[in-house]
């Protein structure tokens, strides 16, 4: 946790001084967003109902990989907990 808060820190100690124009001009995305995310699920919606068995192994995969993922979060969260305890004791 506190690596990410001297990140964020840093990070905005050097935007502030990064030039306006660092990146370029500013241009504008010739389509939209939404739209094109639209058109994206189409293709995979059909190709899903041809490939029943591989979008189910996915979602397992991606509820697995929630589990697992929150199952670590837990783990950090305890081991700082037990020590935090130890360090004020």
């Amino acid at each position: 946790m506190m690596f990410l808060i001297r990140a964020a820190f840093w990070l905005a100690i050097v935007s502030v001084f990064v030039p306006r124009d660092f990146a370029g001009e500013a241009f504008d995305l010739p389509f939209d967003l939404a739209q094109t995310r639209i058109d994206a699920a189409e293709p995979v919606d059909g190709w899903c109902k041809d490939n029943a068995a591989i979008c189910e192994a996915g979602r397992e995969a991606v509820r697995l990989g929630g589990f697992l993922t929150d199952m670590a979060a837990n783990r950090i969260e305890a081991a700082l907990d037990e020590r935090e305890e130890t360090g004020k004791s």
